[in-house]
């Protein structure tokens, strides 16, 4: 297991006394890739919350602002974003429009990187130029501030997006934005594959 990139300044968040949000990535009954977690067996303190929608999202605009609402409504003086697949692009984009908020994300596997957002339908984006706007990798290249200074950022590649993860990690190296890059190639693109807990670990040690 390769040991993980690092870019010096993230906080440590303390596992016992934190509250995790996560933002769900299918459908809510598609069992292709698990279901969103309600415990971590190694990080049981850490009191979980999910996001739900109705139908698979991909989190531009329209859909962000209901997972805010979601988020809001939950009453949390702070919490960590969890996105896996298409929810990361929810979890980094939310995580700056709630800077106030969030203190740290884990995004799991996702096209962070990615100018073909077609491959998966067009019925989620207006316009090309509205997913170009939301893409991190542009939002980093356009203004390396773009991450709160104060945000814990851990990166986990796995099985489908590990070369994207890999080159957004260098993008933000070279910006010098503080984050954690755990490259697993070899991880499944799967709820389950053990990638939260090891990320909630990485944010408890940063």
């Amino acid at each position: 297991m390769e040991p993980p990139a690092c870019c010096p300044g993230n906080q440590r968040l303390p596992m016992h006394d934190v509250d995790v949000v996560i933002l769900p990535a299918t459908h809510p009954d598609d069992p292709t890739y698990g279901f969103t977690p309600t415990q971590v067996a190694a990080h049981r303190q850490a009191r979980l919350h999910a996001v739900r929608f109705p139908e698979v999202v991909w989190y531009n605009r329209a859909v962000r602002d209901q997972a805010m609402a979601q988020i809001r409504a939950l009453g949390l003086p702070s919490c960590v974003l969890v996105g896996f697949s298409k929810s990361g692009l929810g979890a980094w984009n939310i995580a700056r429009q709630m800077a106030d908020q969030v203190q740290g994300a884990i995004i799991f596997d996702a096209p962070l990187a990615s100018d073909d957002w077609r491959r998966w339908g067009d019925e989620f984006y207006q316009s090309d130029a509205a997913w170009q706007e939301d893409l991190p990798l542009h939002q980093i290249r356009r203004d390396p501030s773009v991450w709160p200074a104060h945000a814990s950022l851990v990166l986990i590649s796995g099985t489908s997006f590990h070369a994207e993860m890999t080159r957004f990690s260098e993008e933000l190296t070279q910006r010098g934005t503080a984050h954690q890059f755990l490259p697993r190639p070899d991880m499944p693109h799967h709820w389950d594959a053990g990638w939260l807990a090891e990320g909630l670990t990485a944010l408890e040690g940063a």
